[in-house]
């Protein structure tokens, strides 16, 4: 019986030994072709990294070569900016462009232009028209927005740590922005815990030639201390149709009941806010009013707040 019972014991123990073995070398097999599997993502990773330098370089070569030699502007640099997929177009790509121009008028001062063209790392296109409607494709995709865009100084209603952020471009001359915006102020001004709305000036001159003036005296009531002061700017609808600065101040003073004077609206500080407002609409490709984000995305319906606000 003892002699059995050892027999039994030592045939346990070897089963045991290579059950335990053979699970070793199940580990090692798994533990390989883990480790195959990983080195083929990192060279398939390397591989449309190196692919994509390759069409990046190719664009901005393309794009150097494109712009004209001209007397009265150097071209200094063409970076990329931002790239997103084009969904109706599988495979293409639409690349934002910054182009900085040394401009010779201005003492070689540099301008940045922005622009957006197509490519499938193989064709180049300007643009891509639906030949229906005939509607541009790049008209239709606009940059995304970082979070540079939300600044405190810029923040007119809402918690400045709100999840949802809303940022808006807008001309107070602009029928459309004059009955758009109040709503808007309105409901985030008695939501504040909701959204963060931020606000950047965007005049239409070419439509609006007052709208700089109005914009700059807006500021100035602000800088005054003046409470919801672009609000009530929007509601007065201010309208004279004139690039005369001083008619324009005029009228704005008779509208809203104040006496700035032509100094007031043009000092440093509200020149440079004015300025860099125009920058940076310049940077996000703005060509209309009101242009409006939601948390980085553009809101081409305008109502996205009145679902965040449960507004029917």
């Amino acid at each position: 019986m003892t002699r059995l019972m050892s027999k039994l014991l030592i045939a346990i123990l070897l089963s045991s030994v290579t059950a335990c073995a053979k699970n070793d070398e199940k580990k090692e097999e798994v533990a390989k072709v883990q480790k195959e599997e990983t080195v083929k993502v990192e060279k398939k990773q390397i591989l449309a990294s190196d692919k994509s330098a390759k069409v990046n370089r190719n664009l901005i070569d393309y794009v150097k070569r494109a712009i004209s030699v001209n007397k009265d502007f150097t071209l200094k640099e063409v970076r990329i900016r931002q790239k997103k997929e084009v969904d109706k177009l599988p495979g293409w790509s639409i690349y934002f462009l910054d182009i900085d121009l040394q401009i010779v008028a201005k003492n070689n001062e540099v301008m940045t232009v922005h622009d957006k063209i197509f490519t499938n790392g193989k064709f180049i296109s300007r643009d891509f028209v639906n030949i229906v409607n005939k509607a541009s494709l790049k008209d239709k995709i606009v940059p995304d927005m970082d979070a540079m865009f939300f600044r405190k100084d810029h923040l007119i209603y809402g918690d400045f740590n709100a999840k949802d952020k809303i940022v808006i471009f807008s001309d107070p001359i602009c029928p459309f922005c004059q009955s758009y915006m109040p709503g808007i102020m309105k409901a985030v001004k008695e939501n504040p815990k909701k959204i963060a709305l931020f606000y950047y000036h965007f005049p239409l001159t070419m439509l609006h030639p007052e709208a700089p003036a109005v914009i700059k005296a807006t500021m100035a009531l602000e800088k005054k201390g003046v409470k919801d002061a672009l609000l009530k700017v929007y509601e007065q609808k201010i309208e004279i149709n004139t690039k005369d600065e001083q008619k324009a101040l005029d009228e704005f003073n008779k509208k809203m009941g104040t006496k700035l004077t032509l100094k007031e609206i043009n000092t440093q500080e509200i020149l440079k806010h004015y300025s860099e407002d125009l920058e940076l609409a310049g940077k996000m490709m703005i060509n209309g009013t009101p242009t409006v984000y939601v948390n980085g995305k553009k809101d081409f319906s305008r109502n996205q707040y009145k679902t965040i606000l449960g507004i029917k």
